[in-house]
């Protein structure tokens, strides 16, 4: 059976991230990125970071729950989380904390909150109902082998909390990360994004990170000085067709606030072609009137 899992996959910009890392160093700056699967800002560590951020203790973040927009016909997928890992192609692990907004393809709308440690599957987290509108705040927390994962619904007052020992693999504390996501089937054979959800906009707020290195423990947001930060865009195909277009997916990331520890993610296109609708598309000629009557290439009017 396939599962969904939420690392980062298929770069479209190839770059190798220590060597990335490396380059930019001094400006603490990654280069733009386009993902098939995340959209948000990732702060990592590397060779130059190893004062204050060896490897990061903790991520935390708030967002407002977005409204989905459902169309009957295309099933979709969106996810928006904090967590730590799961960036660099050679991770093994992600530990992370969110909500989600899914369509199913009759056109009914899901909002959940769920939790992941990667390789392992996400699990619903029951005891929180999430409605559009609620404030999220979400934090990851890593010490040693042990993962804790907390959540909560501050309009409501709802909370969780996992605590999980993670053996093989152990956490990945070197990046660290706020996402609004396309989820993606995964089996034996790899990861393929699902369509992504119109989810219209996401804000993420008080995003910020704690890390220690050498010389001692640094929090601050996302630009902080003691590591490297980047943006990623979504840019995705989803593998399928409607009336011979092929469905994408793709959010753009808007720029940091001038805090450092703010921005939004917005949803740029998805499941849908240009001039899609149920019932189908409309011919250029057709013409409409109070019996319905249709032109020669055209869709038949219902009412006029």
């Amino acid at each position: 059976m396939k599962r969904r899992k939420r690392t980062l996959i298929s770069l479209l910009v190839a770059i190798a991230v220590p060597a990335a890392v490396a380059a930019t160093a001094a400006a603490r700056q990654l280069p733009d990125q386009v993902s098939t699967n995340w959209a948000g800002y990732a702060a990592v560590t590397g060779a130059s970071t190893h004062a204050f951020a060896k490897r990061f203790t903790s991520v935390s973040g708030s967002w407002v729950q977005p409204t989905a927009t459902c169309v009957p016909g295309q099933p979709t997928f969106s996810a928006f989380w904090v967590g730590l890992g799961g960036y660099r192609q050679s991770s093994r692990s992600l530990e992370q904390i969110g909500t989600e907004a899914d369509c199913s393809a009759a056109g009914a709308i899901s909002y959940y909150a769920w939790y992941e440690y990667v390789p392992a599957g996400p699990r619903t987290i029951h005891k929180i109902p999430v409605s559009p509108g609620d404030t999220i705040t979400a934090t990851v927390h890593v010490r040693h082998g042990r993962a804790a994962v907390s959540l909560t619904d501050t309009t409501t007052g709802a909370s969780y909390t996992r605590i999980q020992t993670m053996r093989s693999p152990r956490p990945d504390a070197g990046a660290a990360e706020w996402i609004a996501e396309a989820p993606s089937n995964c089996n034996n054979s790899g990861c393929t994004p699902l369509t992504l959800t119109n989810f219209g906009s996401v804000a993420f707020t008080n995003a910020t990170a704690t890390s220690i290195g050498l010389d001692g423990r640094q929090s601050g947001a996302i630009d902080d000085p003691a590591w490297i930060y980047g943006a990623i865009n979504l840019q995705a195909s989803n593998g399928g067709f409607r009336f011979g277009h092929e469905l994408r997916s793709s959010a753009t990331v808007g720029t940091l606030a001038a805090t450092g520890d703010g921005f939004s993610v917005t949803y740029t296109g998805g499941t849908q072609p240009p001039g899609w609708s149920p019932t189908g598309p409309t011919g250029t000629s057709g013409t409409t009137g109070t019996s319905g009557a249709s032109g020669t290439s055209g869709a038949t009017g219902a009412t006029g």
